[in-house]
């Protein structure tokens, strides 16, 4: 098989993989931003896990926003984020094999988070607001970007 047709069929999986990770995300009850996190071995044979931010099981409507957000203010809502209902669920010993692919970059906290799961490769579909932190994944050698990037670097993580 020659490399570009591999190219292709890895750039096709990333593509159907982020269309179910859109799909995860309409789980969340997030009256802003939806985010929905996975787990992805990187040679595409499983979703180890997956997650998106919401409020504990069996959460009550909060009366002063209607919803089971405390807030309704950016970055205020006090829901558990995506990366870390996924980890929760995470049950390999090897975090290292497998790509995180999220709808939302990283918050500080989740990149730290993430950091010292163990995981390598992580990759997203839409830029957080704030990006100073993701610093952190090139200090301690962590492959992360957009989804175009992480389809550039594919044959590498493999």
């Amino acid at each position: 098989m020659d490399i570009e047709r591999i190219k292709d069929r890895a750039d096709y999986k990333i593509d159907k993989f982020c269309n179910i990770l859109i799909e995860i995300s309409n789980l969340s009850n997030a009256s802003t931003k939806k985010v929905a996190c996975m787990a992805l071995h990187k040679n595409f044979t499983k979703i180890a896990s997956f997650g998106y931010n919401g409020s504990y099981a069996g959460a009550p409507i909060n009366p002063s926003t209607g919803t089971e957000e405390d807030s309704l203010e950016p970055g205020q809502s006090g829901f558990i984020h995506a990366e870390v209902n996924m980890i929760a669920k995470f049950r390999d010993r090897n975090p290292e094999d497998y790509i995180v692919l999220l709808t939302l970059s990283t918050c500080m906290m989740c990149t730290k988070i993430l950091v010292n799961s163990g995981f390598k490769y992580i990759f997203w579909l839409e830029d957080y607001r704030e990006q100073s932190h993701l610093r952190i994944f090139d200090e301690c050698g962590i492959s992360y970007g957009n989804v175009e990037q992480l389809k550039k670097i594919y044959h590498e993580i493999k």
